[in-house]
């Protein structure tokens, strides 16, 4: 009986011990999924992207999957975010390439340096011309929409989370704005000191660029884009001069208490020719995030007495 007693604790303890490592340390681990969609300029393409952000001990990491198919075989495909350019894939004889980023990268992972939820992410080919796109969603995990980024006291730092900024008050933390704890804003003196590295600000026009520390560039909400410098402008690559913003209308999203209500205008950067075979209207050069697309009017019918 004391022999069975043994077996069964140790049984039990085990299974305590799987259960404890299938649960997850932090809910915001699990990653977002999110098809690509194509454009009109290659109707065909297919893609996803898979998008994972996670607390590792004090610190936030970040991964990123992007993946292409059907698109020109043995070509080189642009990924940005915000209007920024990361990385790039090239893609096989069939069509298919795939690009891993990370915020630490290793082998062929490519740097990480933003945190694409909530911002538009684009796939453009060899001429800078969107083929898939998508609005990454933010996931659905994460805390309230009025949540700031707080940098809390710690023995070892500081460290960051996203809270309210009555509770970033109460916890005698520091109130850096509206964003993500990735990249982390917090680490503004790390030991040894931080290096600059390029920060390219997203804009409507071009993206700006500063050469300033990650923690800097992290409290701008800019993407990081490593070591370098801002001479040339490495944050706006220039697209051809036949590449423009095109606004392209979404329709009506259907009628709540009488009024119409229509979704503002999707931006994509095609050529003229492929704008206006979608039927849309170039604005000019520039990049698509933030969408430089106003709403279109609204039309109000009157009624007479």
């Amino acid at each position: 009986m004391k022999t069975r007693a043994v077996s069964t604790f140790g049984v039990a303890a085990l299974a305590m011990l799987v259960a404890a490592a299938l649960v997850p340390v932090d809910a915001t681990a699990r990653p977002v999924k999110q098809p690509l969609h194509p454009t009109v300029a290659d109707q065909n393409a297919q893609g996803r992207a898979v998008v994972s952000i996670h607390r590792a001990g004090k610190k936030m990491q970040g991964k990123m999957l992007v993946v292409g198919h059907n698109l020109t075989p043995s070509a080189t495909f642009g990924v940005s975010v915000a209007g920024v350019r990361i990385g790039q894939f090239t893609t096989n004889g069939a069509g298919s390439g795939a690009a891993r980023f990370s915020s630490q990268p290793t082998g062929h992972a490519q740097l990480l340096g933003v945190d694409p939820r909530g911002k538009l992410l684009e796939v453009s080919d060899d001429q800078g011309e969107d083929v898939m796109e998508t609005d990454v969603p933010d996931d659905d995990t994460m805390e309230d929409a009025g949540d700031i980024q707080c940098c809390l006291p710690d023995d070892d730092g500081t460290e960051c989370e996203e809270t309210s900024p009555d509770e970033c008050t109460a916890e005698n933390g520091t109130n850096m704005g509206a964003g993500s704890c990735f990249p982390d804003p917090c680490q503004a003196t790390p030991p040894p000191p931080e290096e600059d590295i390029v920060c390219c600000i997203p804009d409507s026009e071009e993206p700006e660029c500063d050469e300033t520390d990650a923690a800097d560039c992290a409290a701008e909400n800019g993407v990081n884009l490593g070591a370098g410098v801002c001479d040339p402008n490495p944050c706006a690559p220039s697209p051809p001069a036949n590449v423009v913003q095109c606004c392209i209308s979404q329709g009506d999203q259907g009628e709540q208490e009488g009024e119409p209500q229509t979704e503002p205008p999707d931006c994509e950067e095609l050529t003229a020719d492929n704008c206006t075979m979608a039927g849309g209207m170039a604005i000019g050069t520039g990049s698509c995030d933030p969408n430089p697309c106003s709403a279109p009017p609204t039309t109000t019918t009157t009624t007479l007495p």
